[in-house]
Parts: structure tokens; C-alpha cells; sequence
């Protein structure tokens, strides 16, 4: 047996690894295949030049793929010619890619008005766009996405099966013939006249309130210069102090108001667009972050966003109008009323955001896509610093010094987070918040279901908070009872000192100082800040 079976573990599915690997081994003229199946990605190969394709393997992935693992054995591989199989089942060990920005080919796609996806707010391909919010289950297939209610035209079907186009087996793929539509409507529901983008920018000019459907929800949008807009979505929202995030078209419309710095530009533009807090410039926003040095700012991170500055530069042909100053800045806000989670449905947007109920938007840019699961902006600090870990990191693990059982962790009552413990990583789902409404005890459902079946895990034990009122205790307790499994109270700074030790890959002993306010400790007390001497499961209140 002169070939090799390769299995390749990661972040290797949806994100171009098979038509990358087609590519090279067609390059070097070998012999095999390439399939998904449940452990990531595997090839049979075979051929001369056989150790320069596993020398190259791992050094030209695409830009959103991550190897976790290489594993090769000598296998008998046919011939002639490589080719793409269709994915298989299995027992589930690879990761879905978190949702990523628009890249610059798909920015070239809709600023070409001679192209296919001319102003198409749902341009995608391998190497960006939605994959955590549309997915159910995985393989990570078209037919287990929210797109999967929308065939592929002939010429979409075309690039789809073309390995050697970059949208080849992008499940998410479409055009306007064949994909999701914009729609705009009024906070009743009604639909308006016009282009949706053109109308939707005029009611933003005039000082209006757009709920924007996006990836993982909707924002509420209003022209972050008008401080009259900006306070009456404060009003609406009950938001009477908390800062708002601001979006621009880059870094240029952020001069004077917020320091950008090389760390700070670097995270603006990287492939998770998440809102980066910098230091405040000399002028200020009145309303935006009222009493705080920083500014959260962000860039557009959908198509649908970029067209809004499109339309406002006059729809530019090309791509060069990106790099220029433009006065627009729109505050983007996650949508949901005081308290609740972030809405994601149309019908939910108009019922809780609209005339019915919420009266918080006077109008709807939204899309007939699903959202398969809400997901929140990440915040994050130059280093970088996680203020919120949510849309483009999540579902990325996190790696452990350890290996251990599987285990699915439910988190406290203030922002909320689940986890689950695979192997050697940790899976931790987006930014949840506070378990104080019916709502978000829901939404910490959703994500303990959507998480277990993206990982496709069954877990051996349930840890939970050691106060056994909070609303994640309770459902730890009845999910371990319906299961058979052990539920473990664990004390909650105990866990917070113990969360940094993981994070660090620190398995001895060490001291931690944990000032979080209040956590139920193992007496019985409710503790505040304390100095604990931390060894793995064993915990000393010094």
C-alpha cells in the first residue's frame, strides 16, 4: 500500500478545505479522493509527489479553516484522478466555524454592477459569512442550514459543484434569483414602497429607529450624529445609561471621537468584526457612551450593513469608494426590549419590537432567512480582551491542558454562559445574560440544545452554581434527572478562579483572588471578594 489516509480534525468543514485540497493534490497530479464525515475532513492520496503534498497540507489552508490534528495511515488508494465525495455520517468530532465577514472578493461581488450579485445582501462564500446562526446539526451541510428552503439556481448550482470556484460547496451560497429577499415594513407589518436599502436609509437620515435584521438577530439602528434619535431609543429601550455601539464604514469615520490604534484596527478587520472598545477622542457623541472613557465601535460586518453606505455613497461601482471618509455612523444596538434576549424571527421583531406590542422600531429591514439561533455582537478590548464572547468566536473551543469526561456546564444567574467540555477543549456558547425573565430561561434552553447537537455530545455529568435557586441550577437538576447523569454544584468563585487556571493551562495549586460581588459559598454564606487557594477540585477560603 503506497497511498495515505489522512484525517484531518478541526475547523475544516464550510470553509473551502475540500476544493483546497482538490487543488493541490490536482497540481501535483495524485491520485484519491477528499470527503466530510463526522471527524472533519479525510483523504486518500496516492501518487510521486506524494510528500510534497503532506508537506503543503497544512501550510496553504484557507483563511478560515484551523487544523486541530493530523493523523495518517498507509492505505490502498485507486485511481485515476482526485476527486470530492459526498459527506458521510458518523460519530460527530469536528466544529462548525463561527460567522464571519464579508470578505473582499464578495465586497467586489456586490459593488460590480455588471455581476450576478449586484447590491445582493446575502452574498456569501467559503471564506465568509453566516455558519453558527444557520446551522442545526452537523455535518455541516446545505440541507442542515436555514438555507436549505431555498434551491440553487443552474448558475449558483454550477459554482456550487465547481471545485474550482470559491464557492464551491459554500452552503449558504445564492444569488437573487435564488436566495433570501429584503423586505421592509412598517412597525405593523406593512410593507413599504421603494428599494428596501434606499427606503430604510432615508427613515435613518430623518432620525428614525430600523430594527436591522442580522446574523444572530436584530439590531436597532438610528444615526448615531442625531443626539434627538439617539435619545428616544434610549427611551424606548428603557436603556437609560448603558453605552451603545457605533458602526462605521471604516476606521476613518471614527477620527476624532475614538482612538483606533494598530491593536484596535487589527480587530476591527479581522474576520469576526467584533464592536472593539477604544478610548475616546476629543469630540464626542452626545448620548452614545454618556460618563465613560471608552467608545464601542465596529465596522459593517453583513452585506446587508454595507449597503447601507453603498446607498448613501451613491451605489459606486467598484470597490475604491471604501477607503474614503463618509459622515454616516449608525448607532447598532442589539434588539430586544429591556432585559430580554435578542430577537431573531420576523414575526417575533414585529410582536416584541413593533406597533403591536413593543413600540420600540418604526420600521422592519428584514429578510425571509431564519435565524437558527440568536447570537449577540462580541465586545472586545485590545490584547485582546473578551468584554463578550459571542458572534465570530463562538463555536471556537477553547483548548485544555487535560483531557476529562463530557461535560455541560450551565453557568451562574448574571451573564450566563454555557459550556461544554469535549476531550481536551472547551466549548462556550455566546453571551446568554441574566437569567431574571422567563425569556432568557428560554433562551439558556435553546442554547443548551443547540450546543449538545452541533457537538452531537451526550454528557456525563452536569455542573451548575452552588446557589439552588438560580434558574440554571434548576434546569441542570431536571436536565441530569431526564439524562441519569450526576449534577455537580460547584461554589461559584471556586469556579471563576478555577475558569482562569483553565483558560492558562495551570493544573497545580495556586492562590486566586476572585472580587465578584456575590457568589453562594459552601457554608452557606453569600461571599463577596475572597482569596482562595485553588488545587484542581479542592478549594480553601484563606
Amino acid at each position: 500500500m503506497s497511498g495515505l489516509l489522512i484525517r484531518i480534525r478541526g475547523l475544516v468543514q464550510g470553509v473551502g478545505f475540500r476544493p483546497y485540497v482538490w487543488r493541490l493534490a490536482n497540481e501535483l497530479g495524485l491520485a484519491g479522493w477528499v470527503r466530510n464525515d463526522g471527524d472533519g475532513v479525510t483523504v486518500a492520496v496516492d501518487g510521486e509527489k506524494l510528500p510534497e503534498f503532506v508537506r503543503r497540507l497544512p501550510l496553504e489552508i484557507p483563511p478560515l479553516a484551523r487544523i486541530d490534528g493530523i493523523t495518517g495511515e498507509p492505505a490502498e488508494v485507486a485511481g485515476p484522478g482526485f476527486a470530492i465525495l459526498d459527506s458521510v455520517a458518523g460519530a460527530v468530532r469536528t466544529a462548525i466555524g463561527p460567522d464571519a465577514a464579508i470578505c473582499p472578493a464578495c465586497v467586489a461581488d456586490i459593488c460590480n454592477p455588471a455581476g450576478r450579485r449586484w447590491r445582493y445582501a446575502f452574498t456569501t462564500c467559503t471564506h465568509c459569512g453566516p455558519r453558527f446562526t444557520v446551522s442545526r446539526r452537523i455535518p455541516y451541510d446545505r440541507a442542515q442550514t436555514s438555507l436549505a428552503p431555498f434551491p440553487l439556481c443552474p448558475p449558483c448550482a454550477a459554482e456550487y459543484t465547481d471545485p474550482g470556484d470559491r464557492r464551491f460547496h459554500a452552503e449558504t451560497t445564492c444569488c437573487p434569483d435564488c436566495g433570501p429577499r429584503l423586505a421592509l415594513v412598517d412597525a405593523h407589518g406593512r410593507l413599504l414602497p421603494g428599494d428596501p436599502l434606499a427606503a430604510a436609509l432615508a427613515l435613518l437620515r430623518a432620525g428614525r429607529i430600523v430594527a436591522i435584521k442580522g446574523l444572530g438577530g436584530f439590531h436597532l439602528a438610528c444615526d448615531a450624529r442625531n443626539a434627538e434619535a439617539v435619545a428616544e431609543l434610549r427611551r424606548r429601550k428603557q436603556r437609560e445609561e448603558k453605552p451603545f455601539a457605533v458602526m462605521g464604514l471604516n476606521e476613518a469615520a471614527f477620527a476624532g471621537l475614538a482612538q483606533v490604534g494598530d491593536g484596535e484596527r487589527a480587530l476591527l478587520r479581522a474576520a469576526a468584526a467584533p464592536i472593539v472598545l477604544c478610548r475616546k477622542g476629543e469630540q464626542e457623541l452626545p448620548g452614545i457612551a454618556p460618563g465613560l472613557a471608552w467608545l464601542g465601535v465596529m465596522l459593517p460586518t453583513t452585506p446587508l450593513h454595507l449597503l447601507l453606505w453603498h446607498e448613501a455613497a451613491g451605489r459606486p461601482a467598484g470597490t475604491d469608494w471604501l477607503s474614503e471618509g463618509h459622515d454616516l455612523l449608525l448607532v447598532m444596538t442589539s434588539a430586544n426590549p429591556h432585559g430580554e434576549p435578542l430577537v431573531t424571527g420576523n414575526d417575533e421583531a414585529l410582536a416584541r419590537l413593533g406597533g403591536r406590542d413593543g413600540n420600540i422600531a418604526d420600521a422592519f429591514l428584514m429578510h425571509d432567512r431564519d435565524i437558527v439561533v440568536r447570537c449577540d455582537d462580541s465586545v472586545v478590548r485590545a490584547g485582546p480582551a473578551f468584554i463578550r464572547r459571542a458572534r465570530g468566536y463562538v463555536p471556537v473551543p477553547i483548548p485544555l491542558a487535560d483531557d476529562g469526561p463530557t461535560v455541560l456546564a450551565l453557568g451562574g444567574y448574571l451573564k450566563n454562559t454555557v459550556c461544554v467540555m469535549k476531550g481536551r477543549e472547551a466549548f462556550l456558547s455566546q453571551h446568554i445574560g441574566g437569567l431574571d425573565n422567563a425569556a432568557a430561561i428560554g433562551f439558556l434552553e435553546e442554547v443548551v440544545a443547540h450546543l449538545l447537537a452541533i457537538l452531537d455530545v451526550r454528557p456525563e455529568v452536569i455542573a451548575h452554581d452552588l446557589h439552588p435557586d438560580f434558574a440554571s441550577t434548576h434546569l441542570a437538576l431536571r436536565l441530569a434527572a431526564e439524562r441519569g447523569i450526576p449534577a455537580l454544584a460547584v461554589a461559584h468563585h471556586h469556579a471563576h478562579v478555577a475558569a482562569i487556571c483553565a483558560d492558562h493551562g495551570v493544573s497545580g495549586p495556586l492562590i486566586g483572588l476572585a472580587i465578584d460581588g456575590v457568589g453562594l459559598g459552601p457554608d452557606g454564606g453569600l461571599w463577596g471578594g475572597e482569596l482562595l487557594r485553588v488545587d484542581g477540585a479542592r478549594c480553601d477560603r484563606l
